[in-house]
This record gives structure tokens, sequence and C-alpha cells, in this order.
């Protein structure tokens, strides 16, 4: 039997279908015959072939995976800066007193002063006779208020009663910078000036 022969019945035979005559003239012939036998070897790798393309095809898809995790992560983060935007925009609503006072700190203060441009008094903050610029958003900056209607000198001493800022002038209705003052440190405010009670905001 010749090999093209033996050829068109190896696919039955692969697949065990054909005969048991036809199987034995097979097997006889591809026991001689090599080129047979690397004919059927080639045959019987299709599988090998197949495996070859899945691991191809997952190859090429590595990519796509790779934007899909990335689409998933934006996607992720998105959702977390929008909650938290409106988790914080419920609370500004709800509370704007409480933002006010973050942004836009203040201490209003109360001195009432007995001697006619004699003594320091000090001032009180809240009943506190001290203050602490405790955020970046002070501006470090003391008012006269307008209602005043009188010039003050103000002192400033720091928690170890050292003298930081002497006898600064605070015209009615302005303000004063308070250059070197450092946050959250205790400074005490004290007035001078004529008799009379005095508003003073820090700021």
């Amino acid at each position: 039997m010749n090999c093209n022969i033996i050829k068109d019945l190896l696919p039955s035979y692969i697949d065990e279908i054909s005969s048991k005559e036809t199987a034995e003239a097979v097997e006889e012939h591809i026991e001689h015959c090599e080129e047979c036998q690397r004919y059927i070897q080639r045959m019987k790798k299709p599988t090998t072939s197949i495996q070859m393309m899945t691991e191809e095809v997952s190859v090429a898809k590595e990519p796509f995976k790779r934007i899909n995790k990335k689409r998933r992560i934006q996607v992720l983060i998105a959702i977390a800066i929008t909650f938290m935007v409106t988790i914080i925009g419920a609370w500004v609503v709800q509370d704007v007193g409480a933002v006010n006072d973050i942004f836009f700190p203040d201490k209003w203060g109360l001195a009432t002063v007995t001697d006619d441009m004699e003594e320091w008094e000090s001032i009180k903050f809240s009943d506190q006779n001290y203050i602490i610029f405790d955020s970046i958003f002070w501006r470090k900056e003391i008012v006269n208020h307008a209602n005043n209607g009188k010039n003050v000198l103000l002192r400033i001493k720091d928690d170890n009663d050292n003298i930081v800022l002497d006898e600064i002038l605070v015209p009615a209705g302005t303000s004063v910078k308070l250059e070197g003052l450092k946050r959250n440190e205790k400074y005490y405010i004290e007035i001078k000036a004529p008799q009379g009670r005095f508003t003073i905001v820090a700021v």
C-alpha cells in the first residue's frame, strides 16, 4: 500500500473509526515508512497549534485588560471625589457659620480702661486674656472698632511675659498688621487708651 493511500486513511485511523483491517494495514505501513511516521506525528499535533493560538490571543488581550483595569480605577476615583464633594457641600449648606470660622477667623475682645492713658489693661477674648493664631487663615491683624471713636495704644506679650510688639498706635476704625507673630502660640494683648470700654477685634 503506497503512502498516498495511507495518508488518505490516516484521519479515520487517528480518530479510531477505521475498520480493524484498515488499522492493521496502516500500522504495518507506518512501522516501515519514516515519511508516514512524520506525517502522522504532524497530524496528531493540532491541539498544540490550538494552544499556541490561544496563548497568542491571551497575549493580545493583555493590553486591553490593563486598559480596562485603569479605567475601573479612574471611575472609582471619580466616584470617591464626587462623594467627598457632596458631603462637603452638604456640610457647608448646613453650617455656614462653621465654614466662616475656618476660612475667616476672628476673635472679639473687650477692655475697660479706668485710668486715662496711665496703665496697660488686658484685653479679654471670649473670657480668655490671650489669643492663639491657630490656622493659616488668620490675617494677624488687630482692629480698633470704629464705634470706639478713640485712638488706642496696643502692646503684645508672649507666654513668657516678654514684650513682642510695643506701643502700636491704632486709630479708631483702622487695623494694624502684627508682624512676627507665630502660629499656635499664646499672645496677650494689652491696651492703653482714654477711659472707656473698647472693642478690639483680632482677625
